[in-house]
């Protein structure tokens, strides 16, 4: 499966490329600590220390400028636009409107800053932040730039140099099985380049952050999802987990959304003055999104940015006298006691306010000094200078430059590190094994009790047929199950894409790896269960293929959820798609309609339908290919067997009295002139397909009917990665 990935998009922490300085930071060495459950193992010391002491160091903080940035959210597009995402994001149509929701914020974060974004609800907090984290969501359209030290960044040097940690914790909830310890490890697999780490310096650099993070006292404990009542680390802890996770290969520059929402006083002081003490004594550049701080919390901003309807109002310094100060100065002078951030959002949100508070920081000196700096930034952009020559860091080689831009693993590194560290975790959650296997043994004895015993006779020939066709019919409507499982990790998904765990194809190649066990099992639990107690063909190779049949049909359907739910994103749409598409199969397999009464409208349906090929095949197991077959003629009766002199009348009345011109239709049967048989013999199993026009031509044998319901799943699984790629791309 080809990817579409561009190099450009994958990173690579090269740390030779900064310029750093060694600092000595008490107690979060680790060099010599040993992971949480797991063993070092000897002569790998020297290398551990070296690798550890290089991320043990204090980085260049990254300077970002905003040059007259604004966003509008683009409004209308109908409901098709927003189903597929095929909308250019940044491209409005001309007949749209646009909502402005920030208005020419420029700006010069300084790099080692901390930095906070503050305003009331709905200021532009978030957007603002994920203006300058490059992560702007559709359908927002930014005008203007924004440089990383002097320069647009690629999205390799975003994911590289920054990262993001996000007011929601969804996506810890999602891998709430996991310990601390085995989800920031797995963070570390997937981020951590595998040529410069080796398995065991990863342990040893988890051990090292969590320890930084006041984490290693909690490393054993799971995550917890409490949408589902498994409870697991507090509130503060969650926080600093998803912290954490970005720490891994020491950023430059971090973005925090919100984090101390749901937090007590006492919680979101502590991870605040870790965020602090932890980050910027490393030279790291922190701006944080921030409602309503405590008096504690906002002593620790280095800088303010008030922002009130997508307008700032304010940027300079933080702490108990730049704010207060500019703001006696426009006459709304400080009550001494008062909590100063809930003084400012007070003031810029006072109704009785005359005052223009954007305008009069437009004419402050804060704001010429902050214009002076975004457009010396920006000549130096257009000179080609850049912040990190200035500072002296060393250009690194083509190669370097390269090598920095490739995902930390190989494809198959990838599918190994999802498997072994996302996937195993989940097989300690007996519910959710149990869950996979249950439905089809359950649907299998239900199955079971309704069709047990079948008769070798013409009535038992379309009970079987009817077996077989909702065997296959069913497979469609079951396969809503893992794509609910699907929809649940689809936030995951985005925010590790966006972050460079692993590429499209790895994660499609994974999700389908990760079916395979349960469809096997499934498939050969509901097979022993109905082909046994139903009585079909007591034959060890007709037994396999149909639990071949069984497993096929199952994946085939679940690849084709997958592919439905990773294109349409709108809520309960999905599910409807797919039993639409379920029901339509169901019309052509053939049990219904026979092929030449299907409108021709609809016959090339008949001929791409996995569920039709996969019911033909079945029907060949089951009644083609075989010798010493039981005959029988008609006597009323589905318990008699076919004997002599049989009439086609009796306790039936009007059904059976059409079986003479049914059966001398198929070939089995031929009626006299006084309306009674003179052919008295009829072979069922030649009845059966030839009633169902099955057994000639591409219906003849039953591995390469099989085999084009097979080719389905390539599609599915083509329409599944486009599907992930497109929805989960980034481009700057």
């Amino acid at each position: 499966m080809a990817d579409h990935e561009e190099e450009e998009h994958e990173p690579r922490r090269i740390t030779a490329a900064l310029r750093v300085e060694s600092v000595s930071e008490g107690g979060s060495g680790g060099g010599g600590a040993e992971p949480y459950g797991v063993s070092g193992q000897n002569g790998t010391t020297t290398t551990t220390t070296t690798v550890l002491e290089r991320e043990n160091t204090r980085v260049s903080g990254l300077t970002i400028t905003l040059h007259g940035v604004g966003v509008d959210i683009l409004k209308g597009g109908g409901l098709w636009k927003r189903l597929f995402f095929w909308k250019r994001r940044g491209v409005p149509d001309p007949e749209e409107g646009a909502k402005s929701i920030l208005h020419d914020v420029t700006a010069v974060v300084r790099g080692g800053e901390m930095y906070g974004l503050m305003g009331p609800s709905g200021a532009g907090k978030t957007t603002l932040l994920d203006v300058i984290s490059h992560r702007l969501k559709h359908p927002a359209k930014m005008r203007g730039s924004v440089l990383y030290d002097n320069h647009h960044p690629t999205m390799a040097e975003v994911r590289r140099d920054a990262s993001y940690v996000e007011q929601s914790d969804d996506v810890l909830s999602c891998m709430g099985h996991f310990t601390v310890f085995e989800l920031v490890l797995f963070a570390a697999m997937c981020k951590l380049p595998h040529d410069k780490w080796t398995k065991e310096e990863k342990i040893q650099r988890v051990n090292q952050v969590l320890k930084q993070m006041s984490l290693d006292s909690a490393a054993n404990t799971v995550v917890g999802n409490p949408g589902v009542g498994l409870r697991g680390v507090s509130g503060g802890e969650r926080k600093r987990v998803a912290i954490s996770m970005g720490l891994l290969y020491n950023p430059r520059a971090i973005f925090l959304d919100e984090p101390t929402t749901g937090l007590d006083s006492a919680m979101a002081s502590e991870v605040m003055h870790i965020v602090k003490q932890r980050l910027q004594r490393r030279g790291c550049t922190i701006v944080v999104t921030i409602h309503q701080p405590s008096p504690v919390i906002f002593s620790l901003l280095d800088s303010v940015i008030l922002l009130k309807g997508g307008r700032v109002v304010y940027l300079g310094p933080g702490g108990n006298d730049g704010p207060c100060a500019y703001f006696k100065s426009l006459g709304y002078p400080y009550r001494t006691g008062y909590n100063i951030a809930e003084f400012l959002l007070e003031t810029v949100t006072d109704k009785a306010a005359v005052c223009d508070f954007a305008q009069k920081f437009q004419d402050s000196d804060l704001c010429a000094g902050q214009r002076a700096q975004a457009e010396l930034a920006w000549r130096q952009h257009s000179s080609g200078s850049s912040t990190s020559e200035r500072w002296g860091a060393a250009k690194p080689e083509v190669g370097v430059r390269r090598e920095r831009m490739r995902f930390a693993n190989t494809r198959a590194g990838e599918i190994w590190v999802l498997l072994r560290y996302r996937v195993a975790p989940k097989l300690r959650m007996g519910w959710f094994v149990m869950s996979k296997l249950a439905l089809p043994i359950l649907v299998g004895g239900v199955y079971a009790t309704f069709f047990n015993n079948l008769p070798r006779n013409f009535f038992g020939t379309f009970a079987t047929a009817g077996l077989l066709f909702v065997t296959v019919a069913l497979a469609g409507f079951l396969a809503i199950a893992p794509l609910e499982d699907f929809r649940g990790e689809w936030a995951l998904i985005l925010r590790q894409r966006q972050d460079g765990y692993y590429r499209s194809s790895s994660y499609v190649v994974e999700k389908m790896v990760q079916e395979l066990p349960y469809g096997i099992l499934g498939s050969v639990g509901f097979a022993v269960i109905t082909y046994f107690s139903i009585g079909l063909k007591m034959t060890p190779y007709a037994f396999f293929f149909y639990t071949l049949c069984s497993f096929v049909v199952n994946i085939v359907s679940t690849a084709c959820s997958f592919g439905v739910a990773s294109n349409i994103h709108v809520e309960f749409l999905p599910q409807v798609v797919i039993h639409v598409w379920t029901t339509l199969n169901i019309m052509v397999t053939g049990l219904f309609l026979p092929k030449c009464q299907i409108p021709v409208w609809w016959s090339w349906l008949y001929w791409i339908s996995y569920q039709q090929w996969t019911w033909s095949a079945l029907m060949l197991n089951q009644y083609g290919e075989q010798s010493g077959v039981e005959q029988s003629v008609i006597d009323g009766t589905c318990e008699a067997s076919f004997g002599d002199g049989a009439k086609c009348s009796g306790g039936f009345g009007s059904v059976m009295n059409l079986l003479p011109t049914l059966l001398q239709a198929t070939g089995g049967f031929t009626s006299s002139s006084n309306g009674t048989s003179s052919n008295k013999c009829v072979q069922m199993n030649d009845f059966a397909l030839n009633m169902f026009f099955l057994g000639e031509g591409a219906h003849s044998n039953m591995w390469l009917c099989l085999l084009y319901a097979s080719l389905s799943l390539p599609v599915f699984l083509c329409l599944f990665y486009l599907g992930v790629w497109r929805s989960t791309r980034r481009r700057l």
